[in-house]
């Protein structure tokens, strides 16, 4: 047998080691479920798409908020220069700031939001973790008490924890309010506009 060929077979597992190694020190590959997991599945299985661009940091901040769990969400790039940019899916969207939540048949929410009003909204509620159930229900027992309920606060922009809103390059002007159909039976519209940035 020719000597070089045993050598390089020899070789392999080296490699594969390394190859081992390094992915596991790289944190290559997904990352395990963390706590809103549920929610972002859930969110994903209504339907539910963030907006956003790589360079708005209201957008990244959202999805900080999920943590290693934004993976499960389904999230469109609204710049073609970002990571699968699509701007025109933006547009053909009518999604004119960031960061945009889209809800299949209920409309927009535009904006950073807590994540417990996202989950009412797309009716993900089940899903949080317990701590943020205990907000939900705080919120929700403020809100009542003022006689406004979550989806028309919500609806209103009053929710966002983050109101600076971002435009797409090149777009100008205030987004048109969108009408929604809430899943309590009420009407809400989006009417905050968007900042001009």
């Amino acid at each position: 047998m020719n000597k070089s060929f045993l050598q390089h077979f020899k070789a392999v597992p080296l490699l594969l080691i390394t190859a081992v190694v390094l992915t596991a020190c790289s944190g290559g590959g997904p990352q395990p479920p963390g706590k809103y997991a549920g929610v972002a599945q859930c969110l994903t299985e209504k339907g539910v798409i963030l907006y956003g661009a790589y360079w708005c940091p209201h957008c990244q901040a959202q999805r900080q908020d999920f943590g290693s769990d934004s993976q499960f969400i389904t999230y469109v790039e609204c710049d073609d220069n970002g990571p699968n940019g699509d701007r025109k899916a933006c547009l053909d969207a009518g999604v004119s700031s960031f960061p945009t939540w889209f809800f299949p048949g209920q409309g927009n929410l535009i904006g950073r939001n807590p994540i417990f009003v996202i989950a009412k909204l797309a009716n993900c509620q089940d899903q949080l973790p317990a701590e943020d159930l205990e907000q939900l229900r705080q919120a929700e027992e403020a809100l009542e008490a003022s006689g406004q309920s979550m989806i028309d606060t919500a609806a209103s922009g009053e929710t966002s924890s983050d109101p600076a809103r971002e435009l797409l390059p090149g777009e100008t002007g205030q987004p048109e309010p969108v009408g929604r159909t809430v899943p309590s039976d009420s009407v809400a519209t989006d009417s905050q506009p968007a900042d001009n940035q």
